[in-house]
């Protein structure tokens, strides 16, 4: 992550993370950033949610590290921040809306079932 663009962690198979992606790429933003990505339960999934609970936040993904040693979450909290600093219309971008109206409802199903099939 460099000094002067923002950090985003996304989870490779987090649907809310590919949908901050989506947005972040189609909206024209995405080389603004850092982007990491890992895997659940890999070295960097262990440590990000480690520094999340010692800071007294929940666990979340997507995360951005807009200032130094802050994480912010939420989706759709992102994607607003992101728009709003970026002068984007969210609702004019087509591929979002695609896969927020359709694919990413299943896909949070898909992620909770799994999930609770996991006992977490």
């Amino acid at each position: 992550m460099s000094a002067t663009r923002p950090g985003i962690f996304l989870k490779k198979t987090c649907p809310y993370c590919l949908k901050l992606r989506i947005f972040l790429t189609e909206a024209g933003l995405a080389d603004r950033f850092d982007f990491t990505v890992f895997t659940e339960g890999d070295e960097m999934h262990r440590a990000l949610r480690a520094r999340m609970e010692a800071a007294g936040q929940k666990p979340s993904f997507p995360a951005a590290q807009i200032e130094p040693g802050r994480l912010h979450t939420g989706s759709d909290d992102l994607i607003a921040r992101f728009a709003a600093e970026g002068g984007v219309d969210v609702a004019a971008l087509p591929l979002l809306r695609y896969y927020s109206d359709g694919v990413f409802p299943r896909h949070v199903e898909m992620h909770a079932e799994l999930k609770r099939l996991k006992g977490g």
